[in-house]
């Protein structure tokens, strides 16, 4: 399987990501944030990058940091990507000035705090991940239509031999 980043990089692309918005809005206006589309994009972009981190880290360590509100961080990315037409500026500028901030002192706190040797260790915990099951799943599919192992390895990225497992 190629590895798949772990928690603790998707931990920092969280963080990268708000530490973008909070910088580039630090003095910004709502109406300024609004009024510039490709810099509003920009933001709306960042955001969903920080969703789709929150979306793939694994569910144990969501589950052991029950105080971060990863599926409502994970709805937003949803509503930004697939509700792109109807984004209400007013929430994300809510988002900007009362959730980022909170959220940072939370993922910094994790990325400083967290033994990440010894929690990288649990090959099991990362193998939970979102992404892998789906290679699995679409592994499964294409096995079902008859497809060649060889050919399954190369489109998911899993070995061959977990393939045969299936």
């Amino acid at each position: 399987m190629r590895e798949q980043p772990k928690d603790r990089e998707r931990l920092a692309h969280i963080l990268d990501a708000i530490d973008t918005i909070l910088n580039r809005c630090e003095k910004m206006t709502r109406e300024e944030l609004t009024v510039d589309k490709v810099l509003f994009g920009g933001i709306a972009y960042h955001t969903m990058i920080i969703g789709e981190a929150a979306y793939n880290l694994t569910k144990a360590f969501c589950e052991a940091h029950p105080e971060t509100p990863w599926i409502m961080i994970t709805k937003m990315r949803h509503n930004l990507a697939h509700g792109y037409y109807q984004v209400d500026p007013d929430i994300v500028w809510s988002v900007i000035r009362d959730d980022l901030p909170p959220l940072r002192e939370q993922v910094a706190r994790y990325l400083a705090e967290t033994d990440w040797d010894e929690w990288e260790k649990n090959f099991s915990v990362v193998k939970e991940t979102a992404v892998h099951k789906n290679m699995i799943q679409t592994a499964q599919r294409m096995k079902r239509d008859g497809m060649d192992s060889k050919l399954i390895s190369r489109y998911t990225g899993l070995t061959v031999a977990e393939i045969e497992s299936l």
